[in-house]
């Protein structure tokens, strides 16, 4: 896939006019950090729109599957990834006076050649979680229910209970 660039946010936006494509996961830079592999590639569709207050925005919607790592048992695990998030374009000015309002819409500013890849990359690093970890039930790091040994504090826990 070539490059691909918004050169009018606005003018695209305002026209409701919709792009779509893959994007493989090597060229997602500031991402591989977070990947145990780059195989693959991630959809996307950027639309473009314009609420009931008549502010244009954009609606970016990205699935796919990412191989992340476990921080429980540090093995690789799947992330399905589905994201669907809407941003609203304002000036560099608005964007930084709404920057610490929480309950202000997603904004984003709006600036000419909007490059695609950048805005999709941006979302996915907003949606990753913080510690990533495989279902309690198929997780190698997390210890069965009854093992039957002693919890490592149980000695403080009967310490307090002669006490009392």
């Amino acid at each position: 896939m070539s490059e691909q660039v918004v050169p009018d946010p606005l003018e695209f936006a305002r026209g409701h006019k919709c792009l779509e494509g893959d994007i493989e996961l090597i060229r997602l830079k500031r991402l591989q950090e977070s990947l145990t592999s780059f195989d693959g590639a991630v959809h996307f569709k950027l639309t473009g729109f314009v609420n009931e207050g008549a502010a244009p925005g954009l609606r970016c919607e990205v699935g796919g599957s990412l191989k992340l790592l476990c921080q429980r048992c540090l093995e690789p695990m799947d992330y399905p990834l589905q994201i669907d998030s809407s941003m609203l374009l304002v000036s560099e000015a608005q964007a930084l006076l709404d920057e610490d309002d929480p309950d202000a819409p997603d904004c984003i500013p709006i600036q000419r050649d909007m490059q695609v890849v950048a805005l999709v990359e941006d979302e996915i690093l907003l949606a990753l979680p913080m510690a990533p970890h495989h279902a309690d039930d198929v997780c190698k790091g997390r210890p069965a229910a009854d093992t039957g040994k002693l919890h490592p504090f149980a000695a403080l826990a009967r310490l307090k209970t002669n006490k009392e």
